[in-house]
């Protein structure tokens, strides 16, 4: 008797892997077992935009001058990048200079963006010039004045004689969801007079109010007449696509989340990450 073949009971339906639902890629189960518990999502966008704000420049560093010079706020840096499902991206946020220049955020592997230049001391005028940035230059100094630092939108002011100068005006906050405006540059003091604002989160100069820049907006610090200059503000990182996909897997760092106007917007104010 000769003997018969074993088969398959019932219709059969061959897989494909454009038509067999659940059907996995060897590595997709490869991601399985290293991304995590759950399987990955392969939903992941198909471009994400990205705006890096750097930390900002604090004011210059010497600590005997009458007139010292502001630090510079950060020049935002805008793209776009398609990431891949599965994938962790790595974000740094730049920490605002202290006696030092910003640091820089990054989205690391794709971007950078700088932080701001910290103010120039002067052992010669009792001034020195305000720190500059990617895009401006800081402010002139003059005898016992500094110069202004600059900021992302605009140079800062000259120091005009003994008196004040301004931080240069910053710009808003590409994909932030609501205009934050960011990047001022940090306020000189002088002999006679001082810096009377903080622009677009810069610091002003010694005796008012705001002398270190305001946290995770870029801007630079104040100048200190008699002391070592003011803080440098710490940047941001926010990332946006459309909301039709699906959220990130998960995240690290602390990320505010905002779902408006069709998009999502994952808007870091501290180093973390993001997986798709």
């Amino acid at each position: 008797m000769a003997a018969t073949e074993g088969g398959i009971i019932g219709k059969q339906n061959p897989s494909t892997a454009s038509s067999a639902s659940g059907m996995w890629k060897l590595n997709e189960v490869f991601l399985r077992n290293t991304v995590g518990s759950e399987w990955p999502n392969f939903n992941a966008p198909a471009s994400i935009s990205y705006s890096l704000l750097g930390g900002g420049g604090s004011g210059s560093s010497i600590a005997t001058n009458d007139g010292n010079s502001g630090g510079a706020g950060s020049v935002p840096v805008q793209g776009t990048f398609a990431p891949a499902g599965g994938t962790t991206y790595t974000l740094t946020v730049g920490a605002g200079g202290s006696n030092s220049a910003g640091g820089s955020s990054s989205l690391v592997g794709i971007a950078t963006a700088v932080g701001g230049g910290q103010g120039v001391a002067s052992s010669t005028t009792l001034g020195g010039d305000g720190g500059s940035n990617t895009a401006y230059s800081g402010g002139n100094d003059a005898t016992y004045a500094g110069g202004g630092g600059a900021g992302a939108g605009g140079n800062g002011q000259n120091a005009p004689g003994f008196g004040a100068a301004d931080g240069g005006t910053g710009v808003v906050m590409p994909l932030h969801p609501t205009g934050l405006r960011v990047g001022g540059g940090g306020g000189n003091s002088g002999y006679s007079d001082f810096s009377r604002i903080s622009v677009d989160g810069g610091g002003a100069g010694r005796n008012f109010n705001n002398l270190a820049a305001v946290a995770n907006r870029g801007g630079g610090g104040g100048a200190n007449g008699g002391g070592a200059g003011f803080d440098g503000g710490s940047g941001r990182v926010i990332l946006r696509y459309d909301s039709a996909f699906s959220p990130a897997l998960s995240t690290t760092g602390s990320v505010t989340v905002t779902v408006s106007g069709g998009y999502r917007y994952y808007d870091f104010t501290s180093s973390g990450s993001i997986t798709f």
